[in-house]
């Protein structure tokens, strides 16, 4: 039996490059945006480097998100 060779194409390729990563792009959003813990770490990773407009930003969500975590699991 011959083997049936497959050619893909340099444009379907690159097309599925693109969707692969846009794919990846909104789960490590959507990662990111379904825990408070973790928008935390986002903001501080986008602090790095940033002016002190965009600082101003990251704090005031710091301290919006940081209303909103879970101390049930605590300990004192």
């Amino acid at each position: 039996m011959s083997q049936k060779f497959h050619t893909v194409s340099i444009e379907d390729r690159e097309m599925f490059a693109y969707n692969s990563r846009y794919q990846k792009q909104q789960a490590e959003l959507q990662r990111i945006l379904s825990h408070p813990e973790q928008r935390m770490k986002y903001a501080f990773e986008f602090m790095i480097g940033a002016d002190d407009g965009m600082r101003v930003k990251c704090y005031d969500a710091i301290a919006k998100y940081s209303a909103q975590l879970d101390y049930s699991e605590s300990h004192f």
